[in-house]
């Protein structure tokens, strides 16, 4: 067995002591936690690693400061997921790229981590050194949430008890601790390592049973310790003697030794060339290197070493030369880390600029922001660099206006040519987009593309430039997306980037008339890894096809955009998708989900920073109320009382369904004036469309015969048909004037029937019949109704069996006639007895 860096249980021949005692208080514990509690070096690592060895189906961490982030600390679970047979990685990387900021994300995090823990059957989670993320507030939280979602037991090693460990788990038997007493060396266990030696014997006392004492006077010849030290004194003067007892230049090496971020081949290759393999045996005949199971410095000899080169007229000049290895070996975390600790202020703008972009590209923001927020302690101003982080963090954390702030602070700050200016100008750019400022976003990202030096810094910023001028509606957007496109054939997710906007673009521009050409993105979808550019592409598809009146198309892409966003936590998609939810569900005639799914968009709107989810649910109620015989509550939700920012097609929906709802009601000048409102704020052909329904409705009150040939004109030229199922709903004239024109009867037929309104399809003298089970399209109470009709009662019987006036069962009997598209209780009972005989069938 190969000893921990817990441990110094080390004789010249490099002995590793077992340990049977304390092998067996383990085999005998029952509880789901054991804790090794002890100070460094009293063998927690070692006893842990031994252990180890007889158990199934575990996964290890050994936490170091870098774990302090939820996103190493999710890495290093999910390979050991990995490494059980399980296919964790793929998803987790997926994951924390959804997120913002992961940092803030450790309880979504834990819940996947503990669920694919559980899934491939971990038994046990061995935790190393916890003490490393004490402070970690979050990597403390997912360490919790795994705790109590995860179904397997847990080995913890720790200098001090964790917070997550509480009283509860102490009193209710669920942890059992090993601690200080318990780990120390008894007297024969200290003569197995010290051997035959009686020097040693006054040594091994003053010790105390503290292995790391014992392992280090095992190592040396003739040692003679102060008579009165305290063991911490002896460990010192041991780790004094070994080093003054090895040549000037393996003193030298071993100082090279504790600057080092790890002891792996091709840093030591570095740092030693040809010499490296004499350096880590002269180093482990010493005993200050152990195997565990890679070469590593126990953290106390590391410390002591680290004092030791205090002492050396040349410290700070090795350490900037170790900081200079760190940043080109990409140890980001081991650069930062160096540079506090000694102090090296003029250090942090090199190494954080180095650092920054590789660190937030992986979501290491908690490594980021804890740097920053440790230079922000010192008196004087930080650097520009640190400006930038704190922009970064504000604009994941949705803090918009104090990024705009710093991002733009660090901009004026960072020289010419720097490599981060142009991520300042990003950070600038999306801020203003999601606030809707669409001059200052496009300008921003403007200069971020000038100023861009590597190709995805250049990506992002013609991306944002895309968004912002497609959305800001803002002029010729070819150019911009001419330059995205370009990029399309370099990743799967440039292409799917790319489709999305275009897709966007024509409703802008030419509509949706034409196929829309998803075989592409189609094709490299499985193959992008960020569900963000997912769930957008999903999202904007469903609407396409929503606006088309292609409903069920819609549902399929729609379903594709939830299960990301329920996978993911993507909860700031979630309005937009229930908005497009309930629009398809109003489209069926479902007003029931259309209900439920734009209560979801309200109560959405209450919490989130971002109010214009809550003037798009008052566009669709309105349009839902009008739909549902109600125009006067409808003009209620579409007041002119919008007073903030909006994405322009927003404010125009939300005014060219004010002037629907206000032609409905008679009034026409005012819809008149609406509509071109709505057509000034905004050119998407939904609103284009909304307000020629508007109009339309107008001019028949009018006498005007052209206005149904007008709107199915404009209608057929964007491929919108959305709106015009709602006017025609709400406005029995509009409906009467398009069955009325011969020209139009193939297209509403087909409208009719992709949107199952088959009360209107009777009253224009189409003969329909559904395809759907009565259960896809009748009420609870409808159903009801149908099925005693099936046994043939008449109405005031049905009135009597469901308690209820004839007066409603009439009316129940006329909607059940007019959903199914039959004429006759008759057909009703033979639709409804087909359906249910193959339902038999599929259910035996």
């Amino acid at each position: 067995m190969t000893a921990g860096k817990d441990d110094q249980n080390v004789g010249t021949e490099r002995r590793i002591i077992e340990r049977p005692r304390l092998i067996k208080l383990l085999d005998e514990s029952d509880a789901r936690i054991i804790l090794l509690l002890a100070p460094a070096g009293y063998g927690k690592t070692t006893l842990a690693r031994q252990w180890a060895k007889t158990l199934n189906r575990a996964i290890w961490v050994t936490f170091t400061p870098a774990h302090r982030d939820v996103v190493t600390f999710a890495e290093d679970i999910a390979t050991g997921i990995e490494s059980l047979g399980g296919s964790a990685t793929e998803f987790i990387r997926e994951y924390l790229r959804a997120q913002s900021n992961p940092q803030r994300s450790a309880h979504g995090v834990a819940l996947e981590l503990s669920k694919q823990m559980n899934d491939v059957g971990v038994q046990w989670l061995i935790l190393d050194d916890c003490h490393e993320i004490a402070e970690a507030t979050e990597a403390v939280a997912m360490v919790s949430k795994v705790l109590e979602r995860l179904h397997g037991r847990m080995l913890v090693s720790s200098r001090a008890r964790p917070s997550w460990i509480t009283s509860r788990h102490l009193v209710y038997g669920e942890v059992h601790e090993l601690q200080r007493a318990d780990l120390a060396m008894t007297k024969e266990e200290a003569d197995e390592i010290l051997g035959p030696r009686t020097d040693l014997g006054r040594l091994a006392h003053q010790a105390e049973g503290w292995p790391a004492v014992i392992g280090l006077a095992a190592a040396l010849e003739g040692a003679v310790a102060p008579e009165d030290a305290m063991p911490d004194a002896l460990h010192h003067y041991l780790a004094e003697e070994l080093f003054q007892s090895a040549p000037a230049q393996l003193r030298d090496d071993l100082i090279a030794l504790a600057l080092l971020p790890h002891l792996d081949a091709d840093l030591l290759t570095a740092e030693f060339g040809e010499r490296r393999g004499d350096i880590i045996d002269e180093a482990r005949r010493l005993g200050f290197v152990n195997d565990n199971p890679r070469s590593e410095l126990h953290p106390l000899l590391r410390e002591f070493l680290l004092l030791k080169l205090l002492e050396r007229a040349d410290a700070e000049e090795r350490v900037r030369r170790t900081i200079r290895a760190s940043v080109e070996a990409c140890e980001w975390e081991h650069a930062l880390g160096l540079v506090l600790r000694f102090s090296l202020a003029d250090q942090i703008d090199p190494v954080l600029s180095a650092a920054f972009t590789p660190l937030a590209r992986r979501g290491l923001i908690g490594t980021l922001s804890t740097f920053a927020a440790q230079v922000r302690l010192d008196p004087t101003f930080a650097p520009a660099t640190v400006d930038l982080v704190d922009a970064e963090v504000a604009l994941r954390e949705g803090h918009l206006e104090l990024a705009i702030d710093l991002a733009g602070r660090a901009y004026t700050r960072l020289g010419e040519g720097h490599t981060l200016r142009s991520r300042a100008k990003t950070i600038i750019g999306q801020s203003h987009y999601l606030v809707a400022s669409y001059d200052e976003a496009e300008a921003a990202f403007t200069a971020a593309r000038e100023e861009a030096t590597d190709v995805r810094d250049a990506a992002e910023a013609i991306h944002g430039l895309v968004l912002a001028k497609v959305f800001g509606e803002r002029g010729d957007v070819r150019p911009a997306l001419k330059a995205l496109s370009r990029l399309r054939h370099e990743s799967p997710l440039h292409l799917l980037r790319y489709a999305t906007a275009e897709l966007n673009r024509r409703r802008f521009a030419e509509g949706l008339a034409l196929r829309l050409d998803l075989d592409a993105a189609l094709h490299t979808f499985p193959r992008v890894d960020d569900p963000r550019a997912r769930t957008s592409f999903t999202y904007s598809v469903a609407y396409s096809f929503a606006l088309r009146a292609e409903y069920e198309e819609a549902k399929r892409f729609l379903s594709l955009c939830l299960d990301d966003i329920r996978s993911f936590d993507l909860e700031f998609a979630l309005p937009y998708a229930n908005w497009t939810a309930a629009m398809i569900s109003l489209g069926l005639r479902r007003f029931g989900e259309a209900e439920r799914s734009l209560q979801g968009v309200e109560d959405a709107s209450k919490s989130s920073r971002e109010q214009g989810h809550a003037v798009n649910a008052r566009s669709l109620r309105a349009r839902m109320l009008l739909e549902t015989g109600q125009p006067a509550e409808a003009l209620l939700q579409v007041q002119p009382d919008v007073a903030f920012r909006l994405i322009p097609s927003w404010l125009g929906e939300y005014l060219a369904t004010r002037a629907l709802v206000l032609a409905c009601v008679g009034r026409s000048l005012e819809a008149q004036d609406a509509a071109q409102l709505a057509l000034h704020h905004s050119g998407a052909a939904e609103v284009r469309v909304l307000a020629a329904s508007a109009r339309a409705i107008c001019a028949l009150t009018s006498n005007d015969s052209s206005a149904a040939l007008t709107l199915a004109k404009e209608a057929t030229a964007f491929g919108v048909w959305d709106p015009v199922v709602c006017a025609l709903r709400s406005s029995p004239l509009l409906a009467d004037a398009f069955a009325s024109e011969e020209t139009l009867r193939p297209t509403i037929e087909s409208l009719y029937l992709r949107s199952r309104d088959r009360g209107l399809a009777r009253r224009a003298g189409f003969r329909t019949r559904s395809s759907h089970s009565p259960d896809d399209l009748l009420s609870p109470r409808e159903l009801e109704v149908l099925g005693l009709i099936s046994r043939g009662l008449r109405n005031h019987e049905i009135s009597n069996a469901l308690f209820i006036a004839d007066s409603t069962t009439k009316v129940h009997v006329r909607h059940i006639l007019e959903k199914l598209g039959v004429r006759t209780r008759a057909e009703a009972v033979a639709r409804y007895e087909m359906f249910a005989t193959a339902k038999g069938a599929d259910t035996a």
